[in-house]
């Protein structure tokens, strides 16, 4: 159809130290993920190391893309920490796919998607009145890429696609600046140089290029509250379990998936339960 939206999973392999039942989940997700943009969104192409490659074709998930391609990860490693730069591969792919949506492999579609033609397009918005995103120019900066002192909102890139070609070439350069030989600051989160790198920049390059700020599922999240303004969005991310969800919780999320892919997409519980053993 002509309104389809193709899509790009982007990833390397990342040493987890995440629970076993976590790391399930996020598996079960993965295959959501695919499944669901295909059925809701347009094709979608897989952008990752041979590692991750050779692991979902174990899966018998390869197949299920579109298109794949090998991210060449030789030399990375030299300029960046692998764990901290966990998303790196998203900014890679901003460059080399700046017509396509970026898709988290933990990120699912419950109903068709179908984004404005214009602006800069995310997922939803995150509140930045809290200490993650304020005092930006306190970072280690070896680069010296140009921060915004905080931003009222930050877009979140759980889906995201630059509003052109050259922005998003020019986020993509000025992430990978940002990261490279980047370590992190000492008493911040050990996360931030990444989220900065993919989502500040990105919010911030967008409206420094008078571009619209797209906010898809029109919610905002508020770290401060934990609490969705107006409501959750329409769709699925495991975002929010990913810094030690409940036990409960992770249960009750992967019990969820695991219903929409029987109910919804046909997948036996046997064959999910033999890609979960070996994960």
């Amino acid at each position: 159809m002509s309104d389809e939206v193709r899509g790009v999973h982007a990833y390397w392999r990342v040493p987890s130290g995440q629970p076993r039942p976590y790391r399930q989940l996020s598996c079960a997700t993965w295959l959501l993920s695919i499944l669901s943009w295909r059925r809701y969104a347009g094709p979608i192409d897989l952008f990752a190391d041979r590692p991750t490659m050779e692991r979902l074709d174990r899966f018998g998930w390869l197949g299920l893309y579109d298109r794949t391609e090998i991210l060449d990860d030789d030399g990375l490693d030299d300029r960046y920490d692998r764990p901290a730069c966990f998303a790196l591969p998203k900014l890679l792919a901003l460059d080399r796919y700046p017509g396509s949506m970026l898709v988290d492999t933990d990120a699912y579609l419950l109903s068709p998607l179908r984004p404005p033609g214009t602006g800069s397009v995310f997922a939803h918005l995150e509140r930045g009145d809290i200490d993650f995103y304020s005092r930006l120019h306190e970072l280690r900066n070896p680069a010296a890429v140009e921060l915004p002192d905080s931003l009222p909102l930050v877009g979140n890139t759980a889906l995201f696609r630059a509003a052109t070609p050259a922005l998003a070439a020019r986020i993509s350069h000025t992430g990978l600046a940002f990261l490279a030989d980047n370590p992190t600051t000492a008493g911040r989160d050990v996360h931030l140089h990444m989220t900065v790198a993919e989502q500040v920049i990105a919010t911030h390059l967008t409206t420094l290029a008078a571009e619209p700020v797209v906010n898809l599922f029109e919610a905002v999240w508020s770290m401060r509250s934990r609490t969705w303004l107006p409501g959750p969005p329409r769709f699925g991310h495991l975002w929010n379990l990913k810094r030690g969800g409940r036990a409960e919780t992770v249960l009750a999320t992967y019990t969820l998936v695991n219903r929409i892919l029987r109910d919804d997409y046909g997948v036996a519980d046997s064959r999910i339960r033999a890609v979960l053993e070996q994960v």
